[in-house]
């Protein structure tokens, strides 16, 4: 019962704290820029842990992964904050959405908690408790999946309005992303499961061997294969948004930039699962493995670089307003975090555990991605110039006018259904008045007016 009561006093304790970061305003482009670099180092330590453990189990280690973590978690919270300013907001008078916000909301903050209990063991006690990984890679994966299926729906309900391909990859893209977080939680939870209680700096992190033909095997596969499908129907996406600029650079020009982050990507699978290049002497083999990962971390960043380009585009070369703006750039800064955290884990538990704030990533900046794709849509559903105006540009342009549209279209449609469940059946008394329909109908398009 003390447990419990401390817990909940630390939550409420934490939840004002981080209120904090709603009065301090910070350029959204210095901290993703910030939140990149620290992902790329605790990526860089995280995948070749297993090779230079002794180097980071020391001292030295733990005030690299202490400064790491921390620059990350406030930089995030920043991040969050700036996506819930009052000016940015969108009314909304739905039950459905803010249980969900306020679930997520609930979900990063324990999040957060878990994150902030393993620094601190590892600061105090010199060791930490593999469960919290465990905690911290479930509740991240579950908000990915809450958010990214979500919105996959969403995209779904669009694309019937909308037949647009880029709709419909987008929620292919979404569901691909949900279901790949439901096989991460399986998948690493159960090796998470298998480690050692306490992991402190004698611990020999190996990665764990995988039986072939086993069922954790079958789920690294598909965990693997599912990751590399969200990455290419990301890419596929972003091909069909930039293609106005085949004319502008030319096809043989546009499909060969394009092609070089997937093909950089895509490589990683000939020394993976073919293990082509691999050297046969086991010193040179040692040195490979170092460079190979060290390399290749670098190549889900730059597939995140690309995949927020036509959105900066979009605020780039349309004249839109602010608010429209703030949510393009919290989509687009979304992506390119969540794709720049696909190369890291913690499943083989290194002391100290670097990995683990990219990880923690992967939830919030999901959430971000269906916030900033959501109201985008909403606002372009109440502004007929700015959906006009998008209709008529470029092919980035025209997926936020379609989905604009659709989102316009669904609103409209719960006009009317408002509208027709006022007026009187055959059972019904007839108002006497001849303008009670239209009393009716403009009261009732006042409420919808203030709901925006």
């Amino acid at each position: 019962m003390i447990q419990t009561t401390t817990y909940l006093a630390m939550f409420y304790g934490f939840k004002k704290y981080f209120d904090y970061f709603n009065r301090i305003s910070i350029d959204i482009k210095f901290l993703a820029i910030v939140i990149m670099i620290v992902l790329i180092i605790d990526m860089e330590f995280s995948n070749t842990a297993h090779l230079i453990d002794q180097s980071i189990s020391n001292d030295i280690g733990v005030i690299i992964f202490t400064l790491v973590s921390l620059t990350y978690l406030i930089c995030q919270q920043f991040i969050l904050s700036y996506s819930r300013k009052r000016q940015l907001q969108i009314q909304v008078e739905s039950y459905s959405f803010r249980i969900f916000q306020r679930l997520i909301d609930f979900m990063i903050l324990f999040l957060i908690i878990s994150f902030l209990t393993i620094v601190l063991e590892i600061i105090i006690s010199r060791y930490y408790d593999s469960f919290f990984l465990l905690l911290v890679l479930v509740v991240t994966n579950s908000i990915t999946i809450i958010a990214m299926v979500g919105i996959g729906i969403k995209f779904f309900s669009w694309y019937r309005s909308r037949r647009k391909s880029t709709i419909l990859i987008f929620a292919v893209m979404s569901c691909t992303i949900g279901i790949t977080a439901l096989v991460t939680i399986i998948f690493m939870g159960t090796i998470l499961l298998a480690q050692p209680e306490k992991i402190n700096s004698d611990y020999d992190v190996v990665l764990p061997v995988i039986e072939q033909g086993s069922t954790l095997s079958v789920l690294n596969y598909l965990y693997y294969y599912l990751s590399i499908l969200s990455f290419l129907v990301t890419w596929i996406m972003t091909s069909l948004l930039l293609k106005d600029y085949s004319i502008k650079l030319g096809k043989f020009r546009y499909w060969a930039y394009l092609s070089l982050p997937l093909g950089f990507y895509l490589s990683q699978i000939l020394v993976t699962q073919f293990g082509f290049f691999i050297p046969k002497a086991e010193s040179d083999q040692l040195t490979f493995s170092f460079w190979f990962l060290f390399l290749y971390t670098l190549s889900s960043p730059i597939g995140g670089i690309l995949f927020c380009l036509p959105y900066f585009l979009v605020i780039r070369k349309m004249n839109i307003d602010k608010s429209l703006q703030s949510y393009m750039k919290i989509l687009a800064y979304a992506l390119l975090l969540f794709f720049a955290a696909g190369s890291a884990t913690v499943y083989h538990t290194p002391y100290p555990p670097f990995g683990l704030s990219t990880v923690s990533i992967i939830g919030p900046s999901s959430y971000l991605i269906a916030v900033g794709v959501y109201y985008s849509a909403r606002l372009i559903a109440t502004n007929r110039t700015i959906e006009h105006q998008m209709r008529t540009s470029k092919k980035y342009s025209q997926f936020f006018a379609s989905i604009g549209s659709a989102e316009m279209e669904k609103a409209m449609t719960e006009i009317i259904e408002g509208i027709r469940k006022k007026l009187p059946t055959a059972e019904d008394e007839i108002s006497e008045d001849p303008h009670f329909v239209d009393k009716e109908i403009i009261e009732f398009l006042k409420k919808y007016q203030s709901r925006k």
